[in-house]
């Protein structure tokens, strides 16, 4: 008995795409172009939207990596539309969760926060418990 009476026969073969030299040379121009690109906003300073752009600029690297490198470009189109759609979310998030830091930038730059801190362990200290409990106890 042979090796091919064990194999499944409801498999298709495996169909193997080779990218060419150029093609990636060409990608690596564009992703090394696009870190360029974020490393020269960051030193700008746009203000409030930098952060937003930059991450926008990474997501696009991501996608451009994704569909090179790991052949999405040549698979099904499910698969690549649900990666892109990822990196997208993931953009998203990050996005929504920084606007948030910048909404709070001047409180965390004056100092105020340290004060806060600092009256928040004074408060856990007098407890005497170390700031790791949920709720203090009220003395009556």
């Amino acid at each position: 008995m042979s090796d091919h009476d064990h194999a499944p026969k409801n498999l298709a073969p495996a169909k193997a795409h080779i990218v060419s030299i150029p093609t990636l040379i060409v990608v690596w121009v564009v992703l090394c172009g696009g870190a360029v690109l974020n490393l020269l906003l960051n030193s700008a300073r746009m203000g409030g939207s930098d952060v937003f752009v930059e991450l926008v600029i990474a997501s696009c690297m991501a996608t451009i990596s994704a569909l090179y490198f790991m052949h999405l470009r040549y698979d099904n189109l499910f698969n690549m539309v649900v990666m892109i759609l990822a990196f997208l979310f993931v953009t998203l998030f990050i996005t929504w969760s920084s606007m948030d830091v910048v909404n709070y930038r001047d409180q965390l730059n004056s100092g105020e926060s340290q004060a806060m801190i600092s009256a928040y362990h004074a408060q856990s200290a007098s407890h005497g418990s170390g700031g790791h409990t949920a709720a203090p106890s009220k003395a009556k």
